[in-house]
């Protein structure tokens, strides 16, 4: 039990000599935040440019669209479709009284 103590307590001295004072290189810390934060906000700014640009090409669409339907619809044709035609009327047919017997047109044709 005591063998397992000591290497508990030389397990938690060496972990606390390494987390000691900081090595590290504040400037390079520093540069290394503006950096990302830099990154960040030129992400987010392309973002919001390309949502506005999307809302400006929906507005300008629809602005568009109603010119040129305004345009078709003050180019239509407003006359409107002719009326049918009225119908002829019946011309009377007119029978030709013919007095000749009828006969057949060369003699030998009828035997």
């Amino acid at each position: 039990m005591k063998i397992i103590q000591a290497i508990l307590l030389v397990c938690l001295f060496a972990g606390l000599s390494h987390c000691g004072a900081d090595e590290r290189d504040e400037a390079a810390i520093q540069a290394a935040i503006q950096e990302s934060y830099e990154a960040k906000v030129a992400l987010y700014i392309k973002g919001r440019k390309e949502r506005c640009l999307e809302e400006i090409y929906e507005e300008a669409n629809l602005i568009v669209d109603s010119i040129l339907l305004q345009d078709a619809r003050r180019k239509r044709d407003t006359l409107g479709k002719p009326q049918r035609p009225v119908k002829p009327v019946k011309p009377e047919i007119k029978t030709v009284i013919d007095s000749l017997p009828i006969a057949p047109l060369l003699p030998d044709s009828i035997e």
